[in-house]
């Protein structure tokens, strides 16, 4: 046996068998901890995966836990459809001032612990008095001690703020949107910089981050009921697409509209469009005014106007009204006929934006008889409104005189009417009577027919050729029994 055989303490069996046991004790424990935490990390995992099944949704959260271990409420909207990319990639800080802080919890043990219990034990003692002289005024004493534990916890602190007024701050990201805010007409939420008052900032299930859907947002600020439950509905907003029209932050046109007003219906009415090279256009089509005629959203008239036939018209032609209450008018405002019956409500190549010029608008309605013998007259080259007023007339039917004042604007009256003096021609004035018309003696109430006759008799004699004596003795003849007329 060596030296230093000698001087190595021996140790028993019993002392190296529960030196082992006590390693492997600990080694379990390690263990069974790191277990725990590994099932705790598992758990968390599996939480977030069963939330959305999104991958984009798990990274949000990991990368964003900082703000988040207080903004818990905020998690589930890492599920949403559209979430704000500042959101996602952990750039709180890019919109809001940091506000968290972290709070110390320090546990003491030794001298200082036990001095302190003593303290509050024998404060209402006389012995205060002593101990103050040791008190060093900042809640502990000079009695010293040890810092058994420090836990230091992130809270919130002060209220955090916009790191920008509401429309600078979005305008760092959406710098697009800014030559809007000096549009001749921009949306106030969008000018008074409330962008969310529209947009949720962090999340939504919307498109564009709206906080609710498109027909509920708008409605919110912008009460459409009474227009909704009108008889007739424009179709974009019957299927609440605002949007389609309306441009939702600022627009150079009146009602933030998407375009000039009469090129932003030609979008969706080519018909009307087409309309638009024609030589003669109603006032409103022309100046960009359709909403002067129709309601944009919602009407009780079709089509989507803003009152009823004739009534609209009117608004700005009253003197057409005026006609239209004389003796003799067209049936206007019947059901058989409105303005639009002649007259087209846009366009037309025609004077007096009527459908076809000259006779041809008369023909639609007075087809026969009229036009029958009409084109073959004496008259033909004279429009119907040589003789005519369009609307209405204190003189049957619809003349613009008088007879025989109405014809003696084309044939002088000296050739015919025996009161002009200097000729002995036949009396056409009702001052005579008619008797075989029984009324009031006129140019066409026996001899002529102003629209000619099927036989193409001349000078548009109803019942004879001219020269025939038939024509005089229709009045001018003996009925047995009673003298009417010339006895020849």
């Amino acid at each position: 046996m060596t030296e230093q055989d000698l001087d190595t303490p021996v140790r028993s069996a019993g002392e190296t068998t529960g030196e082992t046991s006590s390693r492997r004790g600990r080694g379990v424990f390690a263990a069974v901890v790191l277990l725990l935490l590994l099932l705790c990390s598992v758990t968390t995992i599996m939480q977030t995966f069963s939330m959305s099944g999104d991958d984009e949704v798990v990274r949000g959260v990991i990368e964003n836990l900082e703000c988040l271990q207080c903004h818990t409420e905020l998690i589930p909207e890492f599920e949403l459809e559209v979430v704000h990319n500042p959101f996602m990639a952990e750039q709180c800080t890019t919109c809001h001032t940091p506000h968290g802080r972290i709070e110390t919890e320090t546990v003491f043990e030794g001298a200082v612990q036990e001095w302190n219990r003593m303290r509050t034990l024998v404060e209402w003692i006389p012995v205060k008095l002593v101990l103050e002289l040791f008190d060093t005024g900042d809640g502990t004493s000079t009695a010293g001690g040890d810092v058994k534990s420090a836990t230091e916890t992130q809270v919130k602190g002060e209220t955090s703020e916009l790191v920008l007024p509401g429309n600078e701050l979005c305008m760092m990201c959406h710098g697009d949107m800014g030559p809007m805010i000096n549009a001749a007409y921009p949306h106030a939420p969008f000018a008074n910089g409330n962008c969310v008052d529209c947009h949720d900032p962090h999340a939504s299930d919307m498109s564009s981050m709206l906080t609710m859907t498109v027909e509920d947002l708008c409605i919110t600020c912008h009460r459409l009921g009474p227009q909704l439950a009108r008889m007739q509905l424009h179709a974009p907003v019957e299927g609440f697409h605002c949007t389609n029209c309306h441009n939702p932050h600022g627009s150079a046109y009146r009602g933030i509209l998407v375009d000039a007003q009469r090129d932003l219906c030609f979008t969706c009415h080519p018909s009307v469009a087409r309309l638009s090279g024609m030589a003669v256009q109603h006032g409103p089509y022309a100046n960009d005014a359709c909403t002067d005629c129709h309601e944009p959203h919602g009407s009780d008239f079709a089509p989507l106007l803003r009152a009823a036939q004739p009534d609209l018209c009117y608004g700005c032609h009253p003197a057409v009204e005026t006609d239209f209450l004389r003796a003799s008018h067209h049936p206007v405002g019947t059901i058989s006929l409105d303005c639009t019956g002649c007259h087209d409500a846009h366009a037309t190549n025609y004077q007096g934006l009527l459908y076809d010029e000259d006779n041809g608008i008369c023909y639609d309605c007075h087809a026969r008889p009229i036009q029958a013998t009409y084109d073959t007259s004496a008259h033909s080259a004279t429009p119907c409104w040589g003789c005519h007023t369009p609307h209405g007339s204190d003189y049957g039917p619809l003349l613009k005189a008088a007879q025989p004042t109405v014809c003696f604007s084309c044939h002088a009256r000296g050739s015919y009417d025996d009161a002009a003096g200097g000729y002995q021609n036949h009396p056409v004035r009702p001052a005579y009577y008619d008797v075989n018309a029984k009324k009031a003696l006129t140019c066409t109430t026996t001899c002529h027919a102003p629209h000619g006759t099927v036989q193409g008799f001349q000078h548009l004699l109803r019942n004879y050729e001219a020269g025939l004596d038939g024509n005089c003795l229709i009045c001018h003849a003996v009925v047995p029994g009673q003298v009417v007329g010339v006895d020849f």
